[in-house]
């Protein structure tokens, strides 16, 4: 999928030596995150439960009940397979291809394709069951809030301007020093962008030619991308201040 370029500290031009700020900049110092599992993509189907159930009345659960499969079948597609913006774009072009198709089938020929489509499945029956679904929700809760605290105790990041840390429990510390480097994002998965804003984040040498480490399932990736521009200007700029400081001694 697209890749994203944030800023890159090398190669960047002197600051001023005094920069106009507005009221509602605000200086960013670091930048800390967790990169979840993929169990972190279950949350649509715990939430479903739970709303749905003051509202599983039996004129309802049909609607509730083919509601609740597309849910599941939208959390299993995202757990199991990756898929790009291009293969996204690909299979939403051929399922209107395949409507308009069976449209012009029957308006041409008479023959309800999408109408017989619609009946068998209309036909299964399907129906919303109040107690199941809870019941799901409440099993799943349980290894999501695991999930969770384990994440943050085990997957944890920070990102200053002189270092970036993994924090993992029960392990050293890891931490890939001072210097400039360079950082992109991707969204290889569009299903895991529509439910949690969700990325990949990787880190490049100065020079952008060798991958330092890729961080799978950042949540809110645009919001970290924000922050970390400011992170990094601010380390680019130092890092400019302290060779000019070398100069002058030398």
């Amino acid at each position: 999928m697209d890749v994203q370029p944030v800023t890159t500290p090398s190669g960047v031009s002197p600051a001023p030596a005094s920069v106009s700020k507005t009221p509602h900049d605000k200086e960013v110092n670091e930048v800390s995150f967790t990169a979840y599992p993929k169990l972190m993509f279950i949350w649509p189907i715990i939430l479903a439960g739970l709303v749905f159930w003051p509202l599983a009345w039996e004129s309802a659960l049909p609607v509730l009940g083919w509601t609740y499969l597309l849910i599941w079948v939208f959390v299993v597609l995202t757990l199991g397979v990756d898929v790009g913006r291009d293969q996204a774009v690909f299979w939403v072009v051929l399922l209107l291809l395949i409507g308009a198709g069976g449209a012009l089938v029957n308006a041409w020929w008479q023959i309800p394709v999408l109408t017989n489509i619609y009946g068998f499945f209309g036909s299964l029956g399907v129906k919303y069951d109040r107690g199941f679904g809870l019941g799901m929700s409440v099993v799943l809760a349980i290894p999501f809030v695991i999930m969770i605290f384990w994440s943050r105790f085990n997957d944890r990041w920070r990102i200053t301007h002189n270092e970036f840390e993994h924090y993992r429990f029960g392990r050293t510390t890891e931490s890939l020093g001072r210097g400039a480097k360079t950082i992109r994002i991707e969204y290889p998965d569009v299903f895991e962008a529509v439910l949690g804003l969700a990325g990949t984040l990787i880190v490049y040498s100065a020079t952008g030619r060798q991958e330092l480490r890729r961080i799978p399932h950042v949540l809110f990736l645009p919001y970290v991308r924000a922050k970390l521009n400011k992170v990094l200007e601010t380390m680019a700029v130092t890092g400019l201040a302290q060779a000019a400081a070398e100069e002058e001694e030398g």
